[in-house]
């Protein structure tokens, strides 16, 4: 069998707007990934992008990666991501580059479970059958204050949710908030309204584990301030307190907030990054995502590397159907996945 096309697909939507500490979105977007071969199967994988522009992504991957597999035998996985990687080692490792990688390789796994006849979490050695989530959510939106928050909470747990992620943070009139450099700064609430949001959380999930997001908004001084609050709540999870490089700020976070575990971080790639991050005790849940951060071939590293560091791993998942279902076959296959997110935002 031969490879012989790369294509990207782009696709977009309107949604109802939402927003996190720092952005706002009124639409979603994923660009997929198709490899034909000359046969009748086909692999379908997932880039993210990060609200990049579609059109880039699609470039990189029509025009720069797919030369580079085009006749390859589709089934040689790790030869193909090691070839990406060091024909784009001058201009890519990080960004667009690294996510384009990521979403071939993830339509590389899924060829190859249709060549196997077999789910490609039972390739990579399956853990087990059944993974935890937790509910994805608590975003800002216009007009939803606490009352907003408390059904939308109510709801997952309906659903059967136990655990629950809200966003917190968004928060204009803070000393140095990175908000005021955003396109849009509506919905911002005070430090105290972020509060309320958690003791609503933590009001409705009851003995649910609780998992607060800052989007990487804060400083380190005001991840210690609200410390004694995320304590007080029983917040387990603080995920990306602090802008993604600031490593040495991450280590005293989690030094001097022993009782909460720290996340991190989606937006970071590949192996050696996350392998510094453990080694700096930067983190205490490493949350690759696998559209992201290298695809199958690299986040399978990034779990057993997590594992030996006696680190758990949640994979970060927000995008399509494609990247919830690579996801969920990469976590079925790693001992150490903790839970995965599930995302509960309107996504057509």
């Amino acid at each position: 069998m031969k490879i012989t096309a790369v294509k990207g697909i782009p696709l977009g939507c309107a949604c109802s707007p939402i927003g996190d500490a720092l952005s706002t979105s009124a639409a979603r977007q994923a660009l997929l990934i198709k490899i034909e071969t000359d046969t009748e199967l086909m692999g379908i994988g997932e880039a993210f992008t990060f609200g990049a522009p579609l059109a880039v992504m699609k470039h990189i991957v029509e025009m720069q990666l797919a030369p580079m597999l085009t006749g390859q035998d589709p089934a040689h996985i790790e030869k193909l991501w090691n070839t990406m990687y060091w024909r784009t080692i001058a201009h890519g490792r990080r960004g667009l580059v690294m996510g384009a990688i990521s979403g071939v390789d993830i339509a590389l796994w899924d060829l190859l479970g249709k060549m196997s006849h077999m789910p490609v979490y039972k390739l990579l050695g399956a853990c087990c059958h059944k993974v935890p989530t937790y509910a994805s959510g608590g975003f800002y939106a216009p007009d939803k204050g606490i009352d907003g928050l408390r059904a939308e909470l109510e709801g997952y747990m309906k659903q059967g949710y136990k655990d629950a992620k809200i966003k917190i943070g968004r928060n204009l009139e803070r000393p140095g908030s990175p908000l005021r450099y955003m396109a849009n700064q509506a919905w911002s609430v005070t430090e105290e309204e972020d509060i309320k949001r958690m003791e609503t959380a933590r009001e409705i999930l009851g003995r649910g584990r609780m998992v607060s997001d800052a989007n990487a908004s804060w400083d380190s001084c005001t991840a210690l301030r609200m410390g004694k609050e995320l304590d007080r709540l029983k917040v387990c999870w603080l995920e990306e307190p602090l802008p993604f490089e600031d490593l040495e700020g991450l280590q005293r976070i989690s030094r001097e907030l022993p009782h909460i575990q720290i996340a991190g971080c989606e937006t970071q790639q590949g192996l050696k990054n996350f392998e510094t991050m453990v080694k700096m005790d930067a983190v205490d849940i490493l949350q690759p995502d696998i559209g992201w951060a290298g695809g199958f071939t690299e986040c399978r590293k990034i779990g057993a590397m997590g594992e030996a560091a006696g680190r758990k791993i949640s994979l970060h998942c927000f995008g399509s159907a494609v990247l919830f279902g690579a996801s969920l076959h990469l976590a079925a296959s790693m001992a150490n996945t903790e839970m995965m997110e599930s995302e509960e935002n309107p996504i057509p």
